[in-house]
């Protein structure tokens, strides 16, 4: 189809220096698509990457269009993308990480951890990090990165499969068995997304550790909530696990003190999958650690579980709708951000919409 030739976007001009642009609608590679952007989430990352947390790293330079969680429709293909099989008029939902394909890592699947990280003219691209994203009415992407959208399901449910991939990718590492006590230490996003993958995956008892309408929004997912803001936290976890604590530890809150938390909850032989990001590394109980063969293992991203997270979708295992909160226009993306930041109104989910409500 034609496309225009100008597009709004969000421009992040600096270091939390934003506005709406009008800038060139991007023109696919071979292998790549542009898609009429549909939703585009907020993550937890993206304050982050405006608040400058990152620098030189996410984004390497200015200006830049952030957004990674989202959903759309093919308006171009690449011939080598229309080759195979896609066309203008699919429906598509993204991820961020996009590997070069060709380095020992990415022949292993493990893209999320591309040997060529950070080299474009490679073939490697993490779109809304470093490679511009979808905060735009047009988004570029290579089909690696990618997946097809059911005709049943709605394109704003979809924009929410790459989160509750990166959750389902955290639960599966913590290796949990049918009937497995898990603790999930953080209530946001992912932590409920995680609640709800766990209890997907057959988990027994869900214990959530957060505060406030997030920790309230734990229980009604079926979790057991504990409140870090009363009382001694390990000493609740050890009294409702017989002083054993839990085989299958998920750290989705990203603090020195909830990573520390997470060591000593373990049981014996336990494993801690962590997803959080502490802003410095934390002092770590090295000597449980080794005695009680306590696993900590760090995930990035979600390396070939957004498949599997549609089909939980289609399937009814898992429902997001709890978590979708709030909706804006892509020009109000300023208020969206704010709602989101200071968690206003019950704000879990907060979307944008590039092209209009």
């Amino acid at each position: 189809m034609s496309l225009p030739n100008q597009m709004d976007a969000v421009v992040l001009k600096g270091v939390r220096d934003f506005e709406i642009q009008t800038v060139p609608v991007p023109q696919p590679d071979a292998d790549e698509v542009i898609c009429k952007v549909d939703t585009t989430f907020i993550c937890g990352t993206d304050p982050h990457i405006i608040n400058g947390d990152f620098p030189g790293f996410w984004p390497t330079g200015y200006p830049f269009i952030p957004g990674h969680e989202w959903s759309g429709t093919i308006v171009q293909s690449g011939p080598k993308a229309l080759s195979l099989g896609w066309k203008e008029g699919d429906r598509v939902c993204g991820i961020s990480h996009c590997g070069c394909g060709y380095c020992a890592n990415c022949m292993k699947g493990r893209f999320n951890n591309c040997l060529n990280y950070g080299h474009e003219e490679r073939g490697h691209r993490q779109y809304g990090h470093y490679t511009p994203g979808a905060y735009a009415q047009y988004m570029r992407t290579s089909v690696k990165s990618i997946y097809k959208v059911p005709d049943s399901m709605d394109l704003e449910y979809a924009a929410c499969v790459d989160p509750l991939s990166i959750a389902l990718y955290t639960v599966k590492r913590s290796r949990l068995q049918p009937g497995d006590d898990v603790l999930i230490l953080g209530t946001g996003p992912q932590g409920l997304m995680a609640i709800l993958c766990a209890k997907a995956l057959g988990a027994g008892r869900i214990l959530a550790v957060g505060s406030g309408e997030r920790l309230k929004k734990a229980e009604e997912l079926g979790a057991i909530p504990i409140s870090y803001k009363e009382g001694d936290v390990l000493a609740q976890i050890k009294a409702l696990t017989n002083g054993l604590g839990v085989p299958a530890v998920l750290e989705c809150a990203g603090t020195a003190e909830s990573i520390h938390l997470a060591c000593l909850a373990a049981s014996k032989g336990g494993v801690v999958s962590m997803i959080g990001i502490p802003h410095a590394d934390p002092a770590l109980p090295i000597k449980r650690i080794v005695l009680d063969e306590v696993e900590l293992i760090g995930n990035r991203a979600n390396p070939n579980t957004a498949q599997e997270a549609i089909d939980l979708l289609v399937n009814g295992r898992v429902d997001l709708t709890p978590l979708m909160t709030h909706r804006f226009a892509l020009k109000d993306f300023a208020t969206a951000l704010d709602v989101f930041e200071g968690r206003k109104e019950g704000a879990i989910k907060v979307a944008t919409k590039p092209n209009g409500m």
